[in-house]
């Protein structure tokens, strides 16, 4: 009876090390479960802080975040087009884009949306991305080429019959970067490299092999990286801010641009390159 006792204590302590094993074992694994998912909050915090960054972020610093359609806080603006008055409804005067839609509007470059019938509708879309063949269009106007001289036959088969044909077809005769192949999609948004290096090319300034010092996004081997380098050297673009308005150190460059943001690359390119 006694041996049975005792085996029967030795088995129960066996039994609750055991026990008290697995317990700790247990609260092992719930701590590393508790981690596992305290580390995939925090990644995902920052992948949307970084999402929100980047779509409240202008290519410029000190430019607010006032792009959202139907947010007119006074009068919008009136441009000439053809000779003929016209109100861009969605840009309002004391807009940080304004002044630069109208000088662009001032000087031919842009004017705004048209209805089917070809009739202007008033409306800009600041907040709009700035597509291939808009940019294309916005970058001759702006540099003054005359594209009836442009030599060459058209290249890109996404541009045949559309109203862009002319302009795509003169942008591939100057061997512009983005054109010159003729395998762009000229409907889908232009990408922050790609609107700097097209501005650049189309007032003829001169860029090096990029550095990668410039940006923390912008290594060497970035797709014209050179570009947006000197395009931040002359005081053209800049990069992200964070909610301060303090600059984050990176650039995007594979961030769409919006119609405002090109108003005002074109107009700052105007001042700093001339014509």
């Amino acid at each position: 009876m006694k041996t049975f006792i005792t085996l029967s204590i030795v088995t129960l302590l066996s039994t609750s090390s055991v026990i008290a094993a697995e317990f700790d074992q247990l609260v092992g694994d719930v701590d590393m479960f508790e981690d596992d998912i305290s580390q995939e909050m925090m990644h995902e915090k920052l992948e949307r802080n970084e999402t929100q960054l980047q779509e409240e972020s202008a290519l410029f610093p000190g430019d607010g975040n006032e792009m959202e359609k139907g947010e007119v806080t006074d009068d919008p603006i009136r441009i000439i087009i053809d000779g003929v008055p016209l109100t861009l409804k969605d840009v309002p005067s004391s807009a940080w884009f304004a002044r630069f839609v109208e000088s662009a509007a001032q000087r031919g470059i842009v004017s705004g949306y048209n209805d089917q019938y070809g009739i202007p509708k008033g409306e800009y879309g600041p907040g709009d991305n700035v597509t291939i063949e808009q940019l294309a269009k916005i970058a001759l106007e702006a540099s003054g080429v005359d594209i009836t001289a442009c030599d060459g036959a058209l290249k890109n088969g996404s541009a045949v019959g559309t109203w862009s044909e002319q302009y795509i077809a003169c942008t591939e005769g100057l061997g512009w970067a983005v054109y010159s192949d003729g395998s762009v999609e000229i409907t889908r948004p232009a990408t922050r490299s790609e609107v700097v290096i097209t501005i650049l090319q189309a007032f003829l300034v001169p860029v090096s092999r990029g550095s990668g010092d410039v940006f923390k996004d912008v290594t060497v081997s970035t797709e014209f990286s050179g570009a947006i380098e000197k395009a931040a050297q002359d005081s053209m673009v800049s990069g992200f801010e964070d909610e301060f308005g303090i600059l984050t150190g990176n650039f995007g460059p594979r961030t769409p641009v919006n119609r405002a943001e090109t108003a005002k690359i074109i107009i700052l390119a105007i001042e700093i390159y001339g014509l």
